[in-house]
Formats: structure tokens, sequence, C-alpha cells
């Protein structure tokens, strides 16, 4: 109890701190005062001023919601397959959405980012349709390992017809930001139209969470309860979709986010997913925000993919937690 009533205020604190760092480092180091006359006194004749504006604000607030995104999705998939290696993209979903991104590049000129969002949400339904299809197959099985297996062959598969149609079409300078992942491209255009559905996505699973615990201990407990298992998960696959699907369409491909932020979130909170998802979009947010800041650190004026920085992060942490046997 201790560690979740310290947990909350603690992470809050160092994410309103980690918001308003991103504020200010960059490939140009801004003022304080810069970055306080931008939020609260805007100057639009200010260079430095409009470099906080317009593109920083609206990339940390983007970093904010897909942190949290990503984070959330992970907890809701792993809560309902009972799963701990469970993500959007070790399952192929982040990698369904980008193929759904590819074809909109290549199908439109200039899409929107309506056009992408919906492109993002049809890829990521097939690959969900895929998993859902073949895991339900008594031979295959819902084994943790076959599911990640199987998210693995999805993820390659989609990323080499991304990939073809890329090179196909001569979308190379468009779409690679979408392969490797990050905020630097973000507008608030992009943002006014896609974060409504993460912000509905997060409402949604903060929500069902309560029926996700009970999920999580069962089907026969939940259906002691008068639950329905299969409408939970139906349910939260939605979410899952939401989610995921809204998030690659703002910052491309990542993963591991998903299934790092719910195993550390769970040592402060506990495995009652009503904490458990709370926490991990906290959590999450503070991820991702700080992997950001450190993918404009690490080789200034350049910038790291900050998809590179997690994955170099997640893989390790993958392979931890198989050698703790949470397989």
């Amino acid at each position: 109890m201790t560690r979740r009533n310290s947990f909350f205020p603690v992470v809050l604190i160092l994410l309103l701190l980690a918001m308003l760092l991103s504020l200010r480092y960059g490939a140009v180091t801004s003022k304080w005062s810069d970055v306080t006359h931008a939020l609260l006194h805007f100057d639009s004749s200010n260079q430095g001023e409009q470099l906080i504006r317009y593109l920083r604000l609206p990339r940390m607030l983007g970093a904010v919601l897909v942190g949290a995104a990503f984070a959330i999705s992970g907890a809701l998939i792993q809560g309902i397959t009972s799963n701990p290696i469970a993500d959007s993209g070790l399952l192929g979903i982040n990698s369904g959405a980008g193929l759904g991104l590819a074809l909109v590049f290549a199908l439109t000129t200039n899409p929107s980012p309506t056009m992408g969002v919906i492109g993002s949400f049809l890829g990521a339904s097939i690959s969900v349709l895929l998993i859902y299809f073949v895991s339900t197959r008594v031979s295959f099985g819902l084994s943790p390992i076959r599911i990640v297996l199987l998210g693995a062959a999805l993820s390659s598969f989609f990323a080499a017809i991304s990939q073809s149609i890329s090179l196909l079409f001569d979308l190379n300078q468009d779409i690679t930001f979408w392969f490797v992942g990050g905020t630097a491209n973000l507008t608030w255009n992009q943002l006014q139209t896609i974060s409504p559905l993460i912000v509905l996505g997060i409402i949604g699973a903060c929500l069902i969470s309560p029926q996700v615990t009970l999920l999580s201990m069962g089907d026969e407990t939940a259906i002691s309860l008068g639950k329905n298992p299969n409408r939970i998960r139906q349910l939260s696959m939605i979410l899952v979709l939401l989610l995921a699907g809204s998030s690659v369409a703002l910052v491309g491909t990542i993963s591991f986010i998903g299934l790092m932020v719910p195993h550390v979130v769970r040592f402060f909170v506990g495995h009652d997913y009503r904490y458990v998802i709370l926490a991990s979009g906290f959590f999450g947010a503070l991820f991702f925000v700080v992997a950001d800041i450190a993918s404009r650190l690490i080789a200034p004026p350049l910038e790291t993919p900050t998809g590179v920085i997690i994955t170099l992060i997640g893989v390790p942490f993958l392979l931890l937690q198989i050698r703790k046997g949470s397989l």
C-alpha cells in the first residue's frame, strides 16, 4: 500500500519535470524565460518562442499521449491473455498499422492525418484478426511462446510488405520515419486529429480495468461473478486497436513500451488492473518523454530515433524476463 500511495505522486512530479525539460532541450537549448513566455505570453516575433510553441510543445504532448497509449495497450493485452510478454508491438499489431500507413502513402498524395488513422486501424485490425483466429485453434493453443512467435512472424511479414511498397512507390523519404519511430515530425494538425482517439481509448481502458482484473484471475472467476469473458476480451481488443492504431499513426511502429512498463508498475501497485492500467499510463508517458529527450541529446544536432532507443532497452528487458522464468 505504501508503494502504491507514493508511486503516483512521485511519477507525476517526474513527468511534469520531464515535460518542462522536453520544452527546453534539443539541438538548440532554450532559455527558461523563453519556455515560460511561449506557454503564458507567446510572442510570435520571437524565434525561440516559435521553436517551443510550434515544434517542441506538440512533440512533448504527443510523447505523453503515445507513451501512455502504448503502455496501457500492453497492460490490457497482458491482462486478457494472461501472457506476461504480450505487447502490441511484439504481437504484430504495430507492424500491421504500419502496413496500413504505407498503403495510404502509396495510394494517395499528401494524405491527411484522418486518412493515416484509418489506414492504421485497418492494418492493425488485420493483425488482430489473424492472431485471434490462429490462437483459437485447438492445435495452436494460447501458449505465450507460440503467440509471440506468431507475432514476430506477422511483424516480419508486414514489415517486408511495407518496405516493398515503399520501394515500389518511391516512398523512402515519406515512410522511413514511421519504420524507425519518433516524434520529430509531429504537428499540431496531427495532434488535434488523433489525440481525441487516444484520450477516448485511455478512458475506456480505465473504465474496463475492474473487469480485466477479474479476467486475469481466470474465466471461471469472471463467469462466477456474472461477467462474460469473451465480451471483456472483445472490448479490450477494440481499445487496444484504438490506442495502438492511433499511436502508430502519430509516431510509427514503436515496440516494447507495452511489454516493459506494466512489469515495472506491478512492482509498485500490485496486480489489480484498476491500478496497473492507470499507473502504466503515467509511467509510460514519463518513459517516452525521457526517451524523446535522450534522442535529441545523444548526438546533437542530429537526432537518434526514439524507437531505436526504446528497442535498445526493450530487447535486454525481454531477455531478462525469459531468464527469470516469466514465461
